[in-house]
């Protein structure tokens, strides 16, 4: 496993190796080029400041001018003004006038374009910036300070880097050699004012990445299949130990029931109550039902769990007489349970040990897990509503089935869930969804039970809707048996 992940990795090294080469290529020529794309934006202005400091006449001023703004501004390479007459004059006067140039882009502004001009001397070829007006026409030749960065970045003949114009699709080489051109560019973008900029590589630099990239990779993929190795026998390892510890706490009778009250708010009673599990163990420690029903619901240890939780639920709740009350217990079951009436049976003959009436028990099916077979479901729910227990539908709109399991299983119980009720007193939309539940579960006559009440404003917005059965920490936490005892008789005695 481990020498798979090092060769796969390694061979991915020419994918990896271009993708990099191509990374660094295009962040070195972005920020060389950069500064190019900016000042195209500032050449208008640029050329309009310089025509305001010439008269046009080539003078001695004009030309002393022209030298003048060249040696103090590090950007131009040379200046040069042409009037109507022919009359030419430049800052360096060795300079050809006649040089090669082809246009960039021709209309930057009504009366600026912008070429390149090759540079026999330098074999190099740079941007013009020309302004033609009523006077004449003044020509600004740029340093290339971008093709020096890149030609101190790479081998000689390594990187071509090349700038081209949509409108005229003329090519100015910036950097190596122009037989690379041939080839497919390695990237390539758009920067300003219709210009793209590509970027061409010699295969030898491609092939060097390659080779310097092979060992690394080999490395990463080694220490990467030794680390999943590790992982994965400790994935196993936990699992085999949770699986296990599970089934000891099951011999040794660790999960027990806690209770969170249900009140009716509308003449502060008591509804009811919610079973939970809580598991444990034999020091004394409480492990949260996060840690272990997530796994027990996948590995079916949820049916002896519930069994054994429901077998101390029934006696406890026999303690409170209950069955001198309307009061309902709500149990949760997994969509797997209710698919089978044998699965059912057994709890089912823990009820018929206690005084309490079937009516007053209650099955919560939560949407966290997909039913498999909703006819089976159906007929299940169908045959317990039959005994006189009720099947609700817990965490409503949040799970798989949404409202489609209240029509296809005939529920006609719901319970709010919490996600929806702490939206209550904000702008989330959310809140919404729960306006239109409680609407949908008033029309369709359903009883409502909302979970995750935490305030009084929570609990008013509710109650002025019609949902008065509520469940949360504003009413009490889940509790163990006695501290839930001590609950119910403070609740008589209001």
């Amino acid at each position: 496993m481990v020498l798979a992940f090092s060769f796969s990795l390694s061979f991915t090294n020419g994918f990896v190796s271009e993708r990099y080469l191509s990374y660094l290529i295009e962040n070195d020529s972005r920020r060389l080029l950069k500064h190019y794309a900016d000042q195209i934006n500032d050449y208008p202005a640029m050329m309009n400041a310089l025509r305001e400091q010439l008269l046009f006449d080539c003078s001695a001023y004009d030309k002393h001018q022209l030298k003048h703004i060249t040696y103090n501004d590090y950007q131009i390479r040379r200046m040069t003004l042409s009037l109507p007459d022919g009359t030419t004059c430049t800052s360096f006067d060795g300079a050809n006038n006649q040089d090669n140039r082809v246009p960039l882009i021709s209309h930057l502004t009504d009366d600026i374009s912008l070429w390149v001009a090759t540079e026999p001397r330098f074999s190099q070829q740079i941007m013009v910036v020309e302004q033609q007006t009523d006077k004449g026409g003044l020509n600004v030749y740029m340093e290339p300070l971008a093709t020096e960065g890149l030609r101190n970045k790479y081998c000689g003949d390594c990187v071509l880097t090349s700038l081209s114009s949509e409108e005229n699709l003329t090519v100015a080489f910036w950097r190596g050699d122009a037989s690379l051109l041939s080839q497919s560019p390695l990237f390539s973008t758009k920067i300003a004012n219709g210009l793209r900029l590509n970027a061409f590589v010699n295969p030898k630099l491609l092939e060097q990445y390659k080779h310097d990239f092979w060992l690394p990779l080999f490395l990463l993929g080694t220490v990467t299949g030794g680390l999943c190795l590790v992982l994965y026998r400790l994935f196993l390892s936990r699992r085999l130990s949770l699986h296990a510890l599970i089934e000891q706490g099951l011999e040794r009778d660790e999960f027990v029931p806690f209770y969170q009250p249900i009140v009716d708010v509308s003449n502060n009673s008591l509804y009811g109550c919610e079973m939970l599990a809580r598991w444990v163990r034999a020091g004394g420690d409480t492990i949260s039902p996060m840690e272990f029903i997530p796994y027990v619901e996948k590995s079916g240890q949820i049916f002896p769990i519930t069994d054994q939780l429901l077998r101390k639920a029934v006696r406890d709740i026999g303690k409170l007489n209950w069955h001198l009350t309307q009061q309902v217990m709500s149990i949760n079951v997994v969509p797997d349970q209710l698919e089978s009436m044998d699965i059912m049976q057994k709890s089912l003959a823990l009820l018929h040990t206690t005084k309490i009436a079937p009516s007053q028990i209650a099955f919560e099916v939560t949407e966290r897990k997909r039913f498999t077979n909703l006819t089976m479901a159906s007929d299940v729910i169908e045959q317990l509503r039959d005994c006189g227990i009720d099947v609700k539908l817990d965490d409503a709109g949040t799970g798989y089935g949404g409202f489609s399991y209240i029509q296809q299983l005939n529920i006609r119980s719901l319970k709010i869930d919490k996600m929806f009720v702490e939206t209550i007193g904000t702008s989330d939309i959310k809140l919404s969804l729960l306006d239109s539940i409680i609407a949908f579960g008033k029309e369709a006559g359903m009883e409502m039970i909302a979970e995750g009440v935490e305030t009084f404003e929570q609990s008013s917005y509710l109650a002025a809707r019609g949902v008065t059965l509520q469940q949360g920490f504003y009413f009490g936490k889940p509790m163990a048996f006695r501290d839930f005892a001590y609950y119910c008789k403070s609740m008589v005695s209001r």
